[in-house]
């Protein structure tokens, strides 16, 4: 565990790695005991496999946005997000480790040190950070690992972010456009003027009622009953003595020990194509030379010449060094240092390095009082883990040697069946929110052959059974049902013509008379009812939007006459738009302009960074798996 975090936070880095607190990285347990684990494969990026599980977690992320359950008919829409967004990172992540980017143990303490949740009296608490890790039954050093991680991602991203430039007169263009004024007039077509012009036949009903049939179905729906068992339950009732705390203490005492801790500074010459790794070679043993020489000190050349821009900014220094943490390498070439030892130039992960330690903190034991708060949650957690493994293993086993009821299963294991309220196949509470369980339900051996589940994982690491009890198949809706609905859509639709139509036929004479006067001629309306709400910008409110986008996408008017357009609005309505004049927007730019075409610059860069690298690289998908 990192044990270099301070008492002083470091502001917007805690809401780069808040998102980190909240979700869940890995979603491990009972099925991957059954199963051996999901073997399958989400994609393959650049012979990299990425598992489906790490996809399904990024769904949960995504689903966290909508309350836990996917609106409806956007199940594919998102699931294609999710895996999107892993294959990106997984393609960040590569260029991380082939670039060298990596944040420092102090960056990470720093980062995590600045998390409200991890903090009393506005300071960082040890005992909240490793008391909040052990309930949501995280591994500190896993824990510490992702927001290396996402903190190297950071710093990648905003490197990409860096180089973006725009000139400050292509930005004060983009100020002159964002600020542009333009004067309409514009005169709106009701639907409900023209929706007692139309009439629906019953022909009409029965015709579009026999070409629309799959629209007009009941749900396909059914209730289950389960038996679901839960970790949390379990971790509850382990009955917990001083004995076997103390033993198990004494089992993993070095596990609760301070580990060693070596202060160490380096300079860095990156290797990020192995064609340049004469040129870094060479370049790395220059360096050394100076120092040996005592030409330069070694702060100075970790200054002006380290390619590690951060540790640089501290004369080399990257805070304490923990075995475990770092690549295989460079941890060796350090922790054959004594303290005071430079090391001569040695090859790691990120390139060349001259590594110097300057202090070590030998490992500190602690006593069994000194740690039985972690000694106890530790204790539960195995415990609990354990009772997980061993009833999952009987609940696996009796569902499916018994297949046609639920009851043996729960017995053995001392759960109860219960059972679900109606759900479809998009649709349910509870368990059945879990896309798993509504897919299981509807599958072709619980459903149509009557039989027990698998053990299914849930997204929060429980484990469900379930076998459908009662089931309604979808069925078609007898015309009489729906004939209201079917008129209303329908007089609706022939509603939106007829506006549509009336509304083209006015457009033309309008571009014709440069005048509203032809409104009275037409018969449509009167002058009186035109809207002048003068001048409006991009983003005013005054009018709906699609008037605005409208006015701004037309053409500018000529000498003394009006630019003539319309648009159909999204409630039926239809708008005639008159385009009077147009007024060029102040160029000045203030701070928050240039800060907007700085991120927005800055953001296609990055998108074009990441479209670069999805070109280059040799990505398969496998949807079907997911």
């Amino acid at each position: 565990m990192l044990q270099s975090i301070h008492d002083k936070a470091k502001g917007w880095i805690a809401y780069v790695i808040v998102g980190v607190i909240i979700v869940p990285f890995a979603l491990t347990g009972i099925y991957d005991y059954l199963q051996g684990g999901d073997k399958r494969v989400a994609a393959v990026v650049n012979g990299e496999e990425i598992p489906v599980q790490a996809v399904q977690n990024a769904l949960v992320q995504l689903k966290q946005q909508f309350g836990g359950q996917l609106p409806e008919g956007m199940d594919d829409a998102l699931k294609s997000n999710a895996l999107e967004s892993v294959i990106n990172q997984t393609l960040v992540q590569q260029t991380i480790r082939d670039g060298g980017y990596r944040a420092s143990n102090q960056e990470v303490a720093d980062a995590i040190a600045a998390i409200p949740v991890f903090q009393k009296d506005g300071k960082f608490d040890k005992a909240t950070y490793e008391n909040f890790l052990k309930m949501q039954w995280r591994d500190p050093a896993e824990f510490e690992m992702q927001v290396r991680t996402d903190l190297s991602q950071q710093q990648l991203r905003n490197a990409v972010l860096a180089t973006a430039f725009l000139p400050k007169s292509e930005a004060e263009q983009y100020q002159v456009l964002r600020n542009q004024q333009r004067e309409l007039e514009v005169f709106t077509l009701k639907l409900a003027d023209f929706q007692t012009q139309v009439q629906v036949t019953d022909e009409q009903i029965a015709q579009y009622y026999e070409q629309n049939k799959a629209s007009y179905m009941t749900d396909e729906r059914a209730q289950l009953a389960y038996v679901e068992l839960k970790r949390a339950d379990l971790a509850a009732q382990v009955s917990v003595d001083e004995a076997a705390l103390k033993t198990w203490f004494e089992t993993h005492a070095d596990a609760y020990a301070e580990p060693e801790q070596r202060m160490v500074s380096h300079i860095l010459v990156g290797v990020d194509d192995p064609a340049k790794d004469a040129d870094a070679k060479k370049r790395i043993d220059a360096l050394y030379a100076e120092i040996q020489a005592g030409t330069r000190t070694f702060e100075a050349i970790a200054r002006a010449d380290s390619d590690d821009k951060i540790a640089a900014e501290k004369d080399g220094q990257m805070g304490a060094i923990v075995a475990g943490d770092w690549g295989a390498e460079f941890e060796k070439a350090v922790f054959a240092l004594n303290a005071g030892e430079t090391s001569k130039p040695v090859k790691t992960e990120a390139g060349y390095e001259i590594i110097r330690v300057t202090e070590i903190k030998p490992a500190q034991p602690k006593t069994f009082e000194e740690s039985r708060a972690a000694v106890e949650a530790d204790y539960r957690k195995e415990q609990a883990e354990q009772a997980f493994l061993d009833k999952g293993e009987v609940l696996g086993r009796v569902v499916y040697e018994q297949d046609g009821d639920l009851a043996p299963a729960a017995k053995e294991t001392g759960l109860t069946v219960q059972q679900t309220d109606w759900i479809t196949p998009v649709q349910g509470q509870g368990i059945a929110a879990n896309d798993k369980v509504r897919a299981a339900a509807f599958s072709e051996d619980v459903l149509k052959s009557g039989k027990n589940s698998e053990v299914l994982e849930l997204e929060d690491g429980n484990a469900v059974v379930i076998r459908v009890v009662n089931h309604e198949p979808a069925a078609q809706k007898p015309l009489d049902t729906v004939r209201e609905e079917i008129r209303t859509a329908l007089l609706a639709q022939e509603a939106r013509k007829l506006t549509a139509q009336k509304g083209a036929e006015l457009l033309k004479q309008l571009t014709t008379a440069q005048s509203w006067a032809a409104l009275t001629a037409s018969g449509l309306g009167a002058e009186t009812a035109v809207e002048k709400p003068g001048l409006i910008g991009r983003t005013d409110a005054k009018l709906s939007p699609e008037i605005v986008q409208q006015a701004f996408a037309m053409t500018h008017p000529a000498e003394g006459k009006a630019t003539w357009g319309s648009v159909a609005l999204g409630n039926g309505d239809y708008a005639i738009v008159a385009l009077k004049s147009v007024k060029a927007g102040d160029a000045a730019l203030g701070a928050d302009a240039e800060a907007i075409y700085s991120q927005s610059t800055g953001g296609r860069e990055l998108e074009a960074f990441l479209k670069g690298l999805r070109d280059a690289a040799d990505v398969e998908t496998h949807p079907e798996n997911l």
